[in-house]
């Protein structure tokens, strides 16, 4: 089996970059003992049973569920796994690798109990892990920037070309010049607007005047400044900041969210780009600016507005349903009201903040720990996502515990 390992971003997801890489060359160094063992053909004999880690603190209402034990000569490869959870509580997917009875090692997808043989990844289908990156507490829009390929398939400019102007002084201006200057200055200054004069000559500049987005079909556009285009994380809609500029001098700016997920438009007047922030649903979407430099302010497609002042601590806002989550400080909101508050010396990712949906728990992922708000904590989990069974919100997450795979699951 090549070393060829695909992204870890499904593992460090939920740490914060220090200790995430602790972790991820913990795993590695793990991984790669295993992968060894398999292709010197020793197996993996020393794993033993499964048992839940002592140093994690579980309350009653969570349940445990080994999903797969292990044979000897199978291995869970970190590196070589895009792990998924599902959006119900009986979803889990994931990979494992056997060494089979002609010496070469054979891969098996393991979909909700079901185990098939697969080829095993490998750097050429690395990308269908990559969508892992995106995964947030909250629906986190993809940039497409405007430098790269991917654009291409989205938007289009109309553009302009025209010849490249050459550098010029007149004679009045020369004459001017003389005055001040040595005959041998004169002389630079006239061998340097040859030298310009024949850099551009018969040469052109193409500049864009506007941009159309392209997208499933339809047109939106087009726009005087495209500044910024998003996907969501599903790729099934797009979200995106265009710019005009107005007044005598230019001097007061426009900015526009505009999406495929709604025929409404949000504009406003700012002194600094939005930024736009999208329900999971996309059934409602916001933007905050900065229209003084003195406050952010939060207005929705919804109607809602909201105001912070704080404005050298915001750290972002998202949706918590249709409700509006920001992070200013040390405080965590929701519709403005203060529903945590966190040391005054401590950071927290808001990606790594799960707000229950009436907005009064809080569980964190930090320091290779999840942390809940009753108390209770868990090392060190592969994946975690936060899915809905009957109505009920639930913490679910893989766990590798000695040969054991285990699904844990608690209440939010």
């Amino acid at each position: 089996m090549k070393k060829q390992y695909l992204s870890l971003a499904a593992l460090v997801l939920f740490v914060t970059p220090s200790p995430a890489q602790s972790l991820l060359n913990k795993l590695k160094n793990k991984a790669n003992q295993e992968v060894n063992k398999l292709e010197n053909g020793t197996g993996s004999s020393s794993q033993s049973q499964g048992q839940p880690n002592k140093n994690n603190k579980l309350s009653a209402n969570v349940t445990r569920t080994v999903v797969l034990s292990m044979a000897a000569d199978e291995v869970f490869d970190y590196q070589e796994n895009c792990i998924s959870l599902g959006s119900n509580t009986s979803d889990i997917a994931f990979i494992v690798a056997r060494r089979s009875s002609n010496n070469s090692v054979q891969c098996y997808s393991y979909v909700n109990g079901s185990k098939t043989p697969v080829a095993c990844p490998s750097s050429s289908n690395s990308n269908n892990c990559q969508t892992s990156s995106l995964q947030c507490s909250y629906s986190k829009l993809r940039e497409i920037h405007q430098s790269s390929d991917e654009i291409k398939k989205y938007t289009s400019n109309q553009t302009e070309t025209h010849a490249m102007q050459t550098p010029a002084i007149t004679d009045d201006q020369l004459k001017q010049m003389s005055a001040y200057m040595t005959p041998a200055q004169m002389d630079d200054v006239k061998k340097k607007l040859a030298e310009a004069s024949k850099q551009t000559e018969g040469k052109t500049l193409t500049s864009v005047l506007s941009t159309t987005i392209n997208f499933n079909g339809k047109q939106y556009g087009p726009y005087k400044q495209l500044l910024q285009f998003f996907l969501t994380p599903d790729g099934k809609n797009f979200y995106a900041i265009a710019s005009t500029t107005e007044g005598q001098y230019n001097e007061k700016v426009k900015y526009s969210v505009i999406t495929s997920a709604s025929d409404k438009t949000l504009s406003t007047y700012a002194v600094a780009p939005t930024s736009i922030l999208a329900a999971p649903d996309n059934s409602e979407f916001g933007m905050y600016h900065t229209p003084d430099y003195k406050t952010y302010q939060i207005s929705t497609s919804g109607g809602k507005t909201l105001s912070i002042t704080e404005t050298s601590w915001f750290q972002g806002a998202w949706y918590l349903g249709s409700r509006i989550v920001y992070q200013s400080h040390n405080k965590v909101y929701v519709d403005g009201q203060v529903v945590k508050t966190f040391p005054e010396n401590e950071t927290h990712d808001p990606c790594n903040l799960y707000l229950s949906l009436d907005g009064k728990n809080m569980t964190e992922v930090k320091d290779q720990k999840i942390y809940f708000a009753d108390g209770d904590y868990f090392e060190y989990p592969l994946k975690i996502e936060s899915v809905n069974s009957v109505g009920r919100q639930y913490f679910k997450w893989l766990a590798l515990e000695g040969n054991q795979l285990v699904v844990y699951q608690k209440p939010q």
